[in-house]
C-alpha cells in the first residue's frame, strides 16, 4: 500500500528556515551537506511541479542558500589549507584533500598562492617534491617489481601520496 503525504513549501518559510540553519551551525560542511540534502528533496519531490514559476523560486531560493554554504566551507578549507601548507603537515593536507575533487583542490591552491610569499612557495615547493619523491621511492623499493609501487607495504597512505603528489605538480607547474 503506497501511503502519501502532500507538503507545502513556501519562500518565506523556506528562506527563515535556510538562514536559521546557517546562523545556528557549528560546522559549515554539516550545514552544506544539509542544504544540498534540502536541494535534492525538492528536486526528487517536487517533480510534479518543475517548470512552474512557484517551483523556480523554491529551487532559485535554496540554490543561492546552498551556494552561500558552499562559499563558506571554501574559505574555511582555504584557511586551513594555508596553515597546513605553512606547517608543512602532509596529514592535514590530505584531509582536506579526500573530500574535495581535484578541480576543488587546485581553484584553493590557486588562491593561496597569491597569499603567500615567494620565500614560502619555494619551502614548500621544496618540500612536498621531495615529500613526493620519497614516497614513490619507497613505494618502488616496497613493491620488488620494477616500474610498480606498494605504497602499502612502504607504510604510505595512497591518499595521501595523492595529495601530496596535487600540491607539488600544482606548484612545480604554477
Amino acid at each position: 500500500m503506497n501511503q502519501k503525504i502532500n507538503l507545502s513549501v513556501d519562500t518565506d518559510a523556506l528562506e527563515q528556515f535556510c538562514q536559521k540553519l546557517i546562523k545556528r551551525s557549528r560546522d559549515v560542511a554539516k550545514t552544506h551537506d544539509a542544504m544540498v540534502t534540502l536541494e535534492s528533496f525538492i528536486i526528487l519531490f517536487g517533480k510534479a511541479l518543475h517548470g512552474t514559476p512557484e517551483y523556480q523560486l523554491i529551487e532559485d531560493l535554496i540554490k543561492s542558500y546552498s551556494e552561500q554554504t558552499r562559499q563558506l566551507l571554501l574559505q574555511q578549507r582555504t584557511e586551513e589549507l594555508l596553515l597546513a601548507l605553512k606547517a608543512c603537515d602532509s596529514n592535514a593536507i590530505t584531509a582536506l584533500h579526500i573530500p574535495l575533487s581535484r578541480d576543488g583542490f587546485y581553484s584553493i591552491l590557486q588562491g593561496l598562492v597569491a597569499r603567500l610569499s615567494e620565500e614560502e612557495l619555494t619551502v614548500i615547493t621544496e618540500w612536498a617534491s621531495h615529500w613526493s619523491a620519497e614516497a614513490k621511492d619507497r613505494a618502488e623499493q616496497a613493491s620488488g617489481f620494477p616500474d610498480a609501487m606498494d605504497f602499502k607495504k612502504a607504510g604510505i597512505r595512497l591518499e595521501e601520496y595523492q595529495a601530496m603528489l596535487d600540491v607539488s605538480r600544482y606548484l612545480e607547474n604554477r
